[in-house]
């Protein structure tokens, strides 16, 4: 009921021996039970999300025999189910569920319209049916940009943000022209694919995430603009690209702002100094246009936060207008002739010049104590100026992986190569053993670092494996190196699906890395 493998109707209640999901774990209250049949077509699963508009199922469907996720309109604050599985609204909120369930249907069908935008979760189906509506999306296997962030390091650097929310800003523009709204953005609805591309998901009806509304309220502290909180403040696009620069300032700095309630007193923005020397000046003063607390103040469409995160300020005029923070006029295309002559090309560069000095000192203000300094800005512009060798940090004794992920993002200017891999009783595996340059030498830009990896004692004991699933201890010995088998035994003492010993071994052999381990699990009784 989780990843359907090697399902078949009227399977019974076990353990998946695939994901180790409980088939036995009940629904949620009000949820449809497990292998509902919807459209003759989908199998509902276990419910995978809930929030104040409906149910998210894992399901599949039959015709393609792959996973998806199923969204169902059900507004438990305004509607209950009948003994058939039927969405009924309570007859006080009859005309209330009419126009919120038209409300979800039209928002689906203007997501399915987005298919071919690679950044946006796909709709593969609407359904309407049992009295409401539900919506088939592709379940493509992401992870939450939080987690992404986390597996990071704590924070991405500035090329790898960049690279990941450009596309999802052009997508945005797309869908607030279409006249739809996320107001859910955050670090859990934009997710990260295999490939590494941003994806946004969690679209849900206007009214679950703004105050007013008859449903349940869901907003997402940090991400959610002020006029959210408000039953009469209008909501849009605008609200959206407050939500989006507080994803980016979590990825550049490992926080979101404070709730947007509580920044009405206090709006700066804490970064550190090692962030925000990491960060063009531009992009900064960007993504504090867009985290202003007032709509007037703050950033207006999706367009001009775009032009604002690429462009030296100087240029932004070819793109509306805001007033934003203390942004400086544009450079004149009049250039004037005093007693000596410029071209105007140096004009241009030396205006941009005293525009990015100036826009630093605002910024360093506005963002608060933890902001830069001339002292800081000299150091920037002194390192751009020429390539100089990179310092090679010490990466010995940590995660090759991270590091992998560090230099590939361009956190660091240099890459790395795997010279070798060893057998190490106690340097973790896949972490560093030793590192050619070592630690304070240089390597000119774009240079190689060779690194040894350790891949763990060569010998290791075996797990314990009482009480255990195959899809357990599957895993256990797939972390410490070794390659499961199974071999099926029926059983009357132990349960189906549960280890009952190794064969040809015992707990806490030690067995040489890589070895095949045969593990004996029960089929249950033998059916005469």
């Amino acid at each position: 009921m989780n990843c359907f493998s090697k399902y078949h109707p009227d399977m019974g209640t076990g353990q998946c021996l695939n994901c180790g999901w409980d088939n036995g774990k009940p629904q949620p209250h009000g949820a449809l039970p497990y292998e509902t049949e919807i459209a003759s077509r989908y199998v509902v699963g276990r419910v995978r999300a809930a929030n104040g508009e409906g149910f998210t199922y894992c399901a599949l469907d039959r015709t393609t025999q792959k996973v998806v996720a199923l969204r169902e309109f059900f507004p438990r604050a305004i509607a209950g189910r009948d003994e058939l599985g039927a969405v009924v609204p309570s007859p006080d909120h009859a005309r209330t569920f009419r126009q919120y369930s038209q409300d979800f249907l039209e928002l689906s069908k203007s997501v399915s319209r987005l298919r071919e935008v690679t950044v946006v979760e796909s709709v593969l189906d609407i359904v309407e049916e049992n009295g409401t509506v539900y919506t088939v999306y592709a379940d493509e296997g992401t992870v939450s940009l939080r987690r992404y962030v986390r597996d990071s390091g704590g924070r991405l650097t500035w090329n790898e943000t960049s690279r990941l929310f450009t596309p999802v800003i052009t997508a945005l523009s797309l869908i607030n022209s279409l006249g739809v709204s996320h107001l859910a953005l955050s670090p859990e609805t934009l997710r990260v694919d295999r490939e590494g591309n941003m994806v946004i998901t969690g679209f849900h009806i206007n009214a679950v995430h703004r105050a007013g509304s008859l449903l349940n309220l869901e907003l997402h502290p940090g991400c959610a603009a002020i006029e959210q909180y408000s039953a009469k403040a209008a909501c849009g696009e605008v609200s959206d690209v407050y939500a989006l620069g507080a994803c980016m300032l979590f990825c550049i700095s490992g926080q979101l702002p404070g709730e947007a309630t509580k920044r009405l007193h206090d709006q700066r923005l804490m970064i550190s100094k090692d962030a925000l020397k990491t960060v063009p000046p531009f992009a900064v003063t960007a993504i504090a246009n867009a985290l202003q607390i007032k709509q007037a103040d703050r950033t207006g469409s999706f367009e001009t936060f775009r032009t604002e995160l690429n462009s030296a300020p100087a240029l932004v005029d070819e793109v509306e207008e805001t007033d934003a923070i203390r942004r400086l006029p544009p450079v004149s295309r009049d250039l004037p002739r005093r007693r000596f002559y410029m071209p105007p090309v140096m004009w241009l560069i030396v205006s941009c010049a005293a525009t990015l000095i100036v826009l630093f000192v605002i910024a360093s203000s506005w963002l608060g104590d933890q902001g830069m300094s001339f002292g800081d800005l000299g150091e920037i512009f002194d390192s751009s100026a020429a390539e100089t060798p990179v310092d090679v940090p010490d990466m010995v004794g940590q995660s090759y992986t991270q590091w992998e992920n560090r230099t590939k993002s361009g956190e660091f200017n240099f890459k790395l190569n795997v010279k070798s891999k060893e057998y190490n009783d106690t340097v973790e595996e896949g972490y560093i053993i030793d590192q050619t340059p070592e630690k304070g030498e240089t390597v000119e830009p774009g240079g190689t670092v060779s690194v040894t990896v350790s891949q763990g004692k060569a010998i290791r004991p075996l797990p314990e494996y009482e009480g255990l699933s195959f899809a357990e201890l599957q895993g256990r010995l797939r972390d410490e190196g070794f390659a499961p088998a199974k071999e099926d035994v029926y059983s009357t003492e132990v349960e189906l699906g549960y280890v009952i010993g190794y064969k040809d071994h015992e707990p806490g052999d030690e067995v040489d890395y890589g070895e095949t381990i045969t593990v004996i699990v029960s089929a249950g009784p033998e059916v005469e």
